[in-house]
């Protein structure tokens, strides 16, 4: 008996499928590899594991509809059973091209409200997955146990772009809430272009704030309309900052980065992505009937190098980064 009960054990059923994740940028963006890399270690060799790249970060909104026309081409080649969704651009796109498509779908590095979009577009398919909410007032309170009292003034700087704009609407509604209950003010900005950026970061401390929180900055263009790459903007607004700088993912802290922040990790998402594919495949489950969940609630972590540039004292608790 006990050899029949470890041979069960051995050859307890994982289910092959065919798996395509349909990411809203590309691999080269830190968030993106740190999620994938988090996905594939959490399937195996029998989860099929296929990937398209939308690149919206980089390429025009004008394109978005011509590129998921070509995600759902690949889609319908591959035939999977289970098609993962990466950020609000892939969910806005082609969750319309496959609500009705026989399959299970969940979704990961969520900012939006997806729940009202969803009920557009009921059918065969099976929707579940993972929220991603920025931890504002979580940064907001770490900053203020750094700054002095007469420097409690933090601009937030985000691109333009979607998600960023979904993210913004999100924290200006708890602006006030940070400024009566932390004694924080904040400016929470948008701009399109690396000009504006730069102006922004080099005319910061003059307009009276004490550090500076980095969005995101990716969709940045230069004065011809084309992509500034993200690392070109980082370096620069390290180099050129005249106050502290945080963060709000962690792709954003280290050396020549951000000082520090509690940040988001798209590890983290993709690991909570993973698990929620395996209980879809191998334990059969109704992907409907299993919960969205909001990401993990994040860490906090910094770089010793920048915060000595600020003379910041580290608060207890924070994780100490290369």
């Amino acid at each position: 008996m006990r050899w029949i009960w470890i041979l069960c054990v051995i050859s307890a059923p994982v289910m092959a499928g065919k798996v395509l994740l349909i990411e809203s940028y590309e691999q080269s963006y830190e968030w993106d590899a740190s999620y994938v890399s988090a996905l594939k270690q959490s399937l195996t060799p029998a989860h099929e594991l296929h990937t398209f790249e939308m690149d919206t970060k980089r390429v025009p909104a004008s394109r978005y509809s011509q590129i998921a026309e070509q995600a759902f081409s690949r889609y319908q080649q591959l035939k999977p059973q289970v098609v993962i969704l990466g950020d609000d651009n892939a969910l806005v796109y082609m969750l319309p091209k496959l609500y009705n498509e026989p399959i299970s779908i969940v979704f990961l590095g969520i900012n939006s409200n997806p729940r009202k979009f969803m009920a557009q577009y009921q059918g065969q398919a099976k929707v579940t997955g993972i929220l991603e909410r920025p931890l504002y007032v979580k940064t907001m309170g770490e900053i203020g146990r750094m700054l002095d009292k007469d420097k409690r003034k933090v601009l937030v700087l985000f691109d333009s772009g979607s998600t960023a704009s979904i993210a913004l609407e999100f924290m200006q509604t708890q602006a006030s809430m940070i400024e009566k209950n932390l004694g924080i003010a904040t400016e929470i900005a948008s701009v399109a272009t690396e000009k504006e950026w730069q102006t922004r970061i080099s005319t910061a401390k003059e307009q009276g704030f004490g550090a500076i929180v980095v969005g995101l900055y990716q969709t940045l263009v230069d004065e011809s309309e084309n992509n500034v790459p993200a690392d070109t903007i980082l370096t620069w607004t390290n180099q050129h900052t005249e106050v502290p700088l945080f963060g709000f993912w962690d792709f954003s802290i280290g050396a020549g980065k951000a000082a520090g922040g509690v940040v988001l990790a798209g590890r983290d998402q993709g690991e909570m992505a993973g698990k929620t594919v395996l209980r879809i495949l191998n334990n059969n489950e109704d992907a409907s009937r299993i919960p969205i969940q909001i990401g993990q609630q994040g860490r906090a972590i910094y770089h010793q190098g920048e915060m000595s540039r600020w003379g910041l004292s580290v608060p207890e608790g924070w994780m100490k980064i290369d």
